[in-house]
């Protein structure tokens, strides 16, 4: 399945992925303060990701990013990043704050909607757990929804 994110302002994304570093590395370091246990395989594969974001933040004020991912490999992946979602979603609820910076929300949102389209795209039971997570995913809607 083809994934797409953006054109969006590199900045944001930027700011985005920082985040979702130090939030993967307090995943891995003090699992307990989130409640999610990462796999091994899946902190490779995010760490992969923001690796291949952070290069494409990094090549001009407009970030584009494409890739073929198997559905199985983007349903394993996104079950993860869901955890972690979910996790920061009910944290930042109990205390009152944002669930990641402001400026990263549009970055975020593209990532998601990409990964789901392309769920959605690969049909069946694919397009199914898209549209569920699409009414469930932390952070998807924006106010105007």
């Amino acid at each position: 399945m083809r994934v797409r994110v953006g054109p969006l302002p590199s900045a944001g994304a930027a700011l985005w992925i920082a985040y979702a570093r130090t939030v993967v590395g307090r995943a891995i370091v003090r699992p307990q303060e989130l409640g999610v246990i990462l796999p091994p395989d899946a902190v490779e594969s995010i760490d992969a990701y923001l690796d291949e974001w952070d290069r494409a933040a990094a090549d001009g004020p407009e970030f584009v990013w494409e890739a073929d991912i198997e559905p199985d490999a983007l349903v394993s992946l996104g079950s993860a990043w869901f955890g972690i979602a979910d996790a920061l979603a009910r944290d930042a609820e109990r205390r009152g704050y944002p669930m990641s910076p402001p400026e990263g929300d549009e970055f975020y949102r593209s990532l998601v909607i990409g990964f789901l389209d392309a769920l959605d795209g690969a049909g069946g039971g694919y397009a199914d757990l898209a549209d569920r997570l699409r009414v469930e995913w932390p952070g998807l809607k924006t106010d105007d929804d």
